[in-house]
């Protein structure tokens, strides 16, 4: 039992790791991805310098921009895969297809899950790169459920394969 609570454990550390590196390296590699994200960087950057010229104000651009990234870490290779597995234990799920398409349907839902659990209009609404990015966060969480797929859920149960 304990042994088999340290290789879901590994799995999903290591499926976390590999889905937040698959999730770094896309957005460089796709170009509309890589211009909002230089201009959202350029955009703290400029208010950083801007937050050090003025006096009284402790607000930090970068922190800022550590939380959002940590928010996204979590919404798309976290939050999804932790449901895909407890799902998949529960459920007794040694599939491929349950562990990935779980996790990647949830990362890639979760800009609307986040619409509608706060109460914003926009929750029904997306633009071409808002899908763009919905996109990506699918195959982020789709990549994160096949590698935990691959070394926590495949073998399951059975004490031989573990």
């Amino acid at each position: 039992m304990i042994r088999r609570i340290v290789v879901m454990a590994f799995g999903f550390l290591l499926a976390v790791g590999v889905g937040a590196s698959f999730l770094l390296v896309s957005s460089l590699l796709d170009p509309a991805m890589r211009e909002a994200g230089i201009e959202a960087a350029l955009s703290g950057l400029f208010d950083f310098f801007d937050e050090d010229m003025r006096p009284g104000e402790l607000n930090d651009p970068l922190a800022t921009f550590g939380v959002i990234v940590w928010a996204i870490v979590i919404a798309t290779c976290v939050a999804p895969l932790a449901v895909a597995a407890l799902i998949g234990e529960i459920a007794g799920a040694r599939s491929l297809l349950g562990y990935s398409g779980v996790s990647g349907t949830l990362a890639g839902a979760s800009p609307w899950i986040v619409r509608a659990a706060k109460g914003l209009d926009r929750a029904r609404d997306a633009n071409p790169l808002e899908m763009r990015i919905a996109l990506l966060f699918f195959l982020t969480g789709a990549v994160s459920g096949a590698i935990y797929w691959l070394i926590a859920a495949r073998s399951g149960r059975d004490p031989t394969h573990i």
